[in-house]
């Protein structure tokens, strides 16, 4: 079978679980711990029993009585030592990192007719907001549970608000097969579907001749196409009419959400996830946070030393276990995304939820003993309307912002208020250098631009 075949079965699987997934999102906060344990315990006895590395992490660990409260006994790891290690995380001895490399290289220069690994195994390539790469497996069974992640909230609130109209998805993902996103978010979660993929990378106008073609009652896309595409909407160049609208793959801002708004008066959704642990949180239509997956996965927000933290100021990073993926186990893996944690929302009483995230630590700008957090210069360049992209170089002076515009910025007043900013943190006389350009550089194969460069 080629990819296509196998993600027929996928996709038909997805459908006979969806219901269960739906069930699940009524569930108490009792419910979800207690199924958070069971899984948890299931994936340590898998973990401990066919990994190197986590042979040496739980030795003297009883994973039969392992509860959640324990989990911060046990050593956490990054993208650094995974790749180092990456035999030593894989539970099938069949699966190496030699394995993985040679597959994906036949991927890219045609030679392998499959993407699929024995037609069972997903190796994923990820890198594109941070720049560090990792290499990741999926088997099916972790697919189809990302999908029903992702889908199951729409599902819900489709149920629930009667809606059994057409069902058109297009997707606007990474441009290569050697990235997550193709095979998760251009899915057939429900019986009669439409699908249209189209690619990150492609030229805007190409891609609105598409979409206005197809009609797409529903939407998904990385942040920074929903971003483009609703600004080829209010100038007339896109005329879709979708009722439900969710960005991926990179930071939502208040400007993306002002022009979906105003190009289609829906509102576009949020969504947080990763190659390595799969969706994390997503938000709906009716929902003011994104509701956290916590039945997929268990989430730790820790300072640098990963001692938890109750103040979201003193967060560094998150750790996260995935419940779901039994052929490449993460536990207690940094996600260095910095989150506020809230309660859960009435609709769905068992699930905590992201309040914020304030974005990556790796991102923040150092000037001698002065931090910055690029939010300094970013902020002002979100609420500039003629900013359709951008990416900030950080300087040893202050920083060069590439812009890619649609019209005319107020640069004199979007320097002044940059300037402004990092004066609050200790920064005086910074210099911030703007370059226009006509486009940004996208990560060969997550379709990904990468939005702040620190030195």
């Amino acid at each position: 079978m080629d990819y296509k075949d196998i993600m027929n079965n996928v996709w038909s699987d997805v459908q006979d679980l969806m219901p269960e997934h739906v069930e699940r999102l009524s569930w108490s906060r009792e419910q979800v711990s207690d199924y958070q344990t069971k899984k948890l315990r299931a994936l340590l006895k898998v973990a401990k029993e066919n990994t190197k590395y986590y042979g040496e992490i739980l030795s003297d660990v009883n994973v039969d009585t392992f509860e959640l409260e324990d989990l911060g006994t046990l050593s956490p790891h990054d993208k650094i030592v995974h790749m180092d290690r990456w035999n030593d995380f894989s539970t099938t001895p069949e699966l190496t990192y030699e394995i993985a490399e040679a597959h994906m290289e036949g991927i890219r220069s045609g030679n392998n007719e499959n993407t699929f690994y024995k037609e069972k195994y997903l190796f994923v390539a990820t890198g594109g907001s941070t720049g560090k790469r990792g290499l990741f497996v999926w088997d099916l069974e972790f697919i189809r549970q990302i999908i029903c992640y992702t889908y199951r909230y729409i599902v819900n609130d489709e149920q629930r608000n009667g809606y059994d109209g057409p069902c058109r998805l297009a997707t606007v993902e990474a441009p290569t097969l050697l990235h997550g996103s193709p095979y998760v978010f251009p899915s057939k979660f429900i019986p009669n579907m439409e699908l249209l993929s189209l690619a990150s990378t492609d030229p805007i106008p190409e891609v609105c001749a598409k979409l206005n073609e197809y009609r797409p009652t529903h939407l998904m896309a990385y942040a920074s196409s929903v971003a483009e595409l609703a600004s080829a909407q209010i100038k007339g160049e896109l005329n879709i009419k979708p009722k439900w609208v969710c960005t991926n793959s990179g930071p939502q801002d208040e400007d993306i959400r002002n022009r979906s708004l105003k190009a289609w008066g829906v509102k576009a959704t949020n969504s947080w996830g990763c190659c390595e642990i799969g969706q994390m949180g997503i938000e709906t239509q009716s929902s003011q946070a994104m509701v956290i997956c916590e039945d997929g996965a268990i989430f730790e927000v820790v300072d640098k030393n990963n001692q938890p933290v109750s103040n979201v100021e003193d967060a560094a990073k998150v750790l996260a276990t995935n419940l779901t993926n039994f052929a490449m186990p993460m536990i207690r893996y940094e996600v260095d995304d910095i989150i506020e944690i809230g309660p859960p929302l009435p609709e769905y009483p068992g699930y905590k939820t992201v309040t914020r995230i304030l974005g990556k630590a790796t991102f923040w700008f150092e000037y001698g003993a002065v931090r910055v957090h690029p939010t300094a210069f970013s902020n002002i360049l979100e609420e500039e309307r003629e900013v359709e992209e951008f990416q900030i170089v950080q300087t040893r002076e202050g920083a060069l912002i590439k812009l890619v515009c649609g019209g005319e910025p107020n640069i004199s007043e979007m320097n002044d208020t940059i300037l402004e900013n990092l004066g609050k943190y200790g920064l005086t006389h910074a210099k911030i250098d703007f370059e226009i350009v006509d486009s940004l550089p996208h990560h060969p194969e997550t379709g990904k631009i990468k939005r702040f460069i620190p030195l």
